[in-house]
């Protein structure tokens, strides 16, 4: 499947995930994203990442869970009281403990299971794509952007197999593991990832790579007023009800600030590519039916429409569960669908260097 169309896939999850606030719907993108997870191609590390994702996002929904119970919450179902001490409110009312209620904690839950599906799909993205792939993919005004979000991408990996090569150092040479040993492990971890990304930016520095001039003044005026433009659209179409009309022209004329700065850099910004990946006729329709999902995700949010909103402190009523906010939820899961029929291809890059060598 082609990195766009992955890229797609995880904007549409992370919008879904959130725009959406019911429970219900959390659940079922949580089981679409395991099950996109169980068909997408990956390799060892990636799945020793995924599962280290995985336990990181359990683990911070058990701590906004704690954290809710320790802070103490108002509702309706009061569950248990926490005896603490409260500062005046002269001095900011930080309370500890106090009354917990059902709803905090569902509110919490609810908090951690958004946090939780964003940190899967991002697993699944980091295993079923090679990072050198999506770099290739992204326009040219975004290369150097990209090339930071590449060695992000691949620091979590390239980190953990450290992590397991020296665990198994330590263990052939007779060292005890455990969670004493910990600093042990992860310091000679951190230092070589760190190494290993100095090594490479002294390389690329050296050779001049990516090295461009910069766009024309104005277009850089017109990119740096984006930034109050959207602003402005948010605040007078959230907090304005009269003027909401501005908000969108504002927004309109920061997206075209936008797209003149993207057109202007990617002319001066020029990239060769060993392998051009051409976007094909069902990652094309797997694309539109992302951007599709994702603004209809945010529209029914913001019309208060398919359930997607739910506020667990109004009684703690049950979630709804309609229709239109299931299909949005279940979309989620296309690239489970697409992965069953399409046979398994390897990397493109290998086919391309093995003709090189042949020819």
């Amino acid at each position: 499947m082609h990195p766009a169309a992955w890229v797609a896939w995880v904007t549409m999850v992370m919008v879904v995930a959130l725009a959406t606030t019911n429970p219900l719907y959390l659940a079922i993108l949580l089981l679409c994203i395991l099950l996109v997870a169980v068909l997408a191609p990956r390799t060892g590390s990636a799945a020793t990442s995924f599962r280290a994702l995985l336990l990181f996002g359990v683990s911070m929904l058990a701590i906004s869970v704690v954290i809710a119970t320790i802070n103490g919450n108002y509702g309706d179902h009061i569950l248990f009281t926490i005896p603490g001490p409260e500062v005046p409110h002269w001095l900011g009312g930080l309370r500890l403990g106090g009354p917990v209620s059902a709803e905090g904690l569902v509110a919490a839950g609810v908090r951690g299971m958004a946090i939780l599906c964003v940190l899967l799909a991002f697993g699944v993205f980091n295993g079923a794509v090679s990072p050198h792939r999506v770099l290739r993919s992204t326009p040219a005004a975004l290369f150097h952007a990209s090339l930071v979000v590449t060695v992000g991408l691949t620091l979590l990996p390239s980190s953990i197999e450290d992590l397991r090569r020296i665990r198994e150092l330590r263990a052939l040479r007779g060292a005890r593991g455990g969670f004493r040993d910990l600093p042990g492990l992860v310091v000679p971890a951190v230092i070589g990832g760190l190494e290993r990304s100095m090594r490479l930016a002294e390389a690329m520095e050296a050779r001049g790579y990516a090295s461009a001039s910069p766009p024309a003044r104005h277009v850089r005026m017109l990119a740096s007023a984006s930034a109050p433009l959207l602003i402005a659209a948010a605040w007078l179409w959230f907090y304005s009800q009269s003027n909401r009309w501005v908000g969108a022209v504002c927004a309109l004329a920061a997206l075209v600030c936008l797209g003149t700065w993207v057109v202007e850099a990617s002319r001066r910004q020029h990239t060769t590519r060993l392998v051009d990946e051409s976007l094909p006729g069902w990652d094309r329709l797997a694309v539109t039916l992302s951007v599709f999902v994702a603004m209809t995700a945010v529209a029914l949010r913001l019309s208060d429409r398919g359930g997607l909103g739910y506020n667990p402190f109004a009684g703690l009523a049950q979630p709804a569960f309609e229709p239109l906010g299931v299909l949005v939820a279940l979309a989620c899961a296309w690239p489970a669908a697409r992965l069953w029929f399409e046979p398994r291809q390897d990397d493109p890059d290998l086919h391309a260097i093995v003709a090189e060598s042949a020819s």
